[in-house]
């Protein structure tokens, strides 16, 4: 019974998040252009480095879950634990199955689908054994650093 009703709610959640997408894709677009309708957008300075300095949001949300998750995922070790990372990032974002599935869908030939999917895929996979070897060897650093003082001081 608890399977069914954790299903129902996954239903209810993915209905949701598709009726506020479907809504956007359809109607925002249209109104967008209204609003922007004569308007020339230049900006001022190069937004590649507001891009840089603002995607540490991805890199804090990633190390956030792994730390949550982090007593239950170690056990498998890094790398496996840096791919189920990697497998949470891609489907929190979609990326996973969706993406490349809605890509074919549309009539992309099956290697554009690949090719265009497998550089999607990189930064968040990336970014997962980043994070998890990362924090790992911080760990390592800091604990050991830690044992070091703690036997120094009870010498």
């Amino acid at each position: 019974m608890k399977i069914l009703m954790l299903l129902v709610l996954a239903v209810a959640g993915s209905l949701g998040g598709f009726v506020i997408h479907v809504l956007t894709v359809e109607w925002l677009p249209g109104w967008i252009g209204t609003q922007m309708q004569g308007m020339e957008l230049k900006p001022s300075w190069n937004v590649k480095y507001l891009a840089a300095i603002t995607s540490i949001e991805y890199s804090l949300s990633t190390m956030f879950i792994y730390v949550l998750a982090r007593n239950k995922l170690i056990k498998l070790g890094q790398f496996k634990s840096a791919c189920v990372i990697s497998l949470i990032l891609l489907t929190i974002n979609a990326l996973l199955i969706r993406q490349p599935l809605m890509d074919f869908a549309i009539g992309n030939p099956l290697h554009v689908v690949l090719v265009q999917n497998a550089f999607k895929w990189m930064p968040w996979i990336l970014m997962a054994f980043i994070i998890v070897y990362g924090y790992e060897l911080i760990q390592k650093t800091t604990v050991t650093k830690s044992l070091s003082k703690n036997h120094e001081n009870s010498e």
